[in-house]
């Protein structure tokens, strides 16, 4: 494996059907044309349980994992590398709602190593489509304690204690480790969030899988990661109608700005991590040493720390801007 000129990097898809999952990846975001109750598109991955594949260049073929065993440095950044180590530190998604997620949580780094030698999971959600009505849970509605919340599993009532925020596109959330939450039904979001897929369920409406069983729930770890609090940090605001980069959350494990393109051209040229661009709405043309890359809504883009000046050129393109 040899690289001599790094690009932008495109992914094949990885589709996961779920029990909550509907059509929009279809119909919406053109991500196939099976019939299947897809609810997750992986559009950047480097897990065990899901490896991106490179569609383009030189190292087309290739998983992520392969290329970050060969080349962290180069595409991280070293900086990167330095915090978070070769592994892909993110996982790039897009979810599409048919029915509602659980209610549920996630543990952060110190909890998820101790109990499953892995990362915890802080996250964050654009919300591209969501039909009237639709709704968030995030958080509790009123006070809560260890032994509210226990009384409320034991007697089936968690659900009446929950915070539910009815939601538009373009609305955007950060769901720290630790808060309780599920995506209600009709919508379809963009996440981003830790390389982690670690979830501690705690209600599922007691619905049944295709062979008849319930999901696991999770309460005794759930009860340890669990944040009784809301944090004051979970709505993102930004102005959907101001040209240019906006930032929408910089925490520790992620940077995500939004960035709405005018008919002036636009340029990513940090050489210190990273980017990732997720196309939110319109469609705009990437140009790399004379390649173009044509991205419209539902598409994703890697450009690696060591490809430098891409330029962006588009009208009424809006798209989110990931880094470290």
């Amino acid at each position: 494996m040899n690289v001599t000129d790094w690009y932008p990097i495109q992914f094949k898809p990885i589709l996961k059907e779920k029990i909550w999952g509907g059509q929009q990846l279809k119909t919406f975001l053109s991500k196939t044309d099976q019939d299947l109750p897809f609810g997750e598109s992986w559009e950047i991955a480097d897990l065990s349980n899901g490896q991106s594949i490179i569609t383009n260049g030189a190292l087309e073929g290739k998983t992520l994992g392969e290329v970050m065993s060969a080349f962290a440095k180069a595409v991280l950044g070293a900086s990167v590398v330095e915090r978070f180590g070769e592994k892909f530190p993110l996982l790039i998604k897009y979810i599409d709602a048919a029915d509602d997620l659980s209610v549920q949580l996630h543990p952060d780094d110190i909890l998820a190593e101790q109990l499953h030698n892995g990362k915890g999971k802080t996250e964050m959600w654009y919300i591209l489509k969501a039909e009237p009505g639709a709704q968030l849970i995030i958080g509790f509605d009123g006070e809560m304690t260890p032994e509210k919340f226990d009384a409320s599993v034991a007697n089936g009532t968690v659900n009446d204690n929950l915070q539910y925020l009815d939601v538009k596109a373009g609305d955007s959330f950060f769901i720290s480790a630790g808060l309780i939450h599920a995506i209600g039904k009709g919508i379809v979001l963009a996440e981003i969030q830790q390389t982690s897929d670690i979830t501690y369920r705690v209600f599922d409406y007691n619905r049944k899988q295709p062979d008849g069983s319930l999901r696991d729930l999770h309460i005794d770890h759930a009860r340890k990661a669990l944040n009784y609090t809301n944090p004051d940090d979970y709505i993102l605001e930004h102005n959907p109608t101001t040209i240019g980069a906006q930032v929408l959350k910089h925490c520790p494990f992620f940077k995500t700005d939004i960035t709405l393109l005018d008919h002036t051209p636009y340029t990513i040229d940090r050489t210190d991590s990273f980017t990732v661009l997720m196309m939110v709405a319109g469609e705009m043309v990437c140009t790399h040493q004379g390649e173009a890359y044509h991205l419209s809504l539902g598409e994703t883009l890697l450009i690696p720390a060591d490809c430098t000046s891409v330029s962006i050129e588009g009208v009424d393109a809006k798209f989110l801007e990931v880094y470290l």
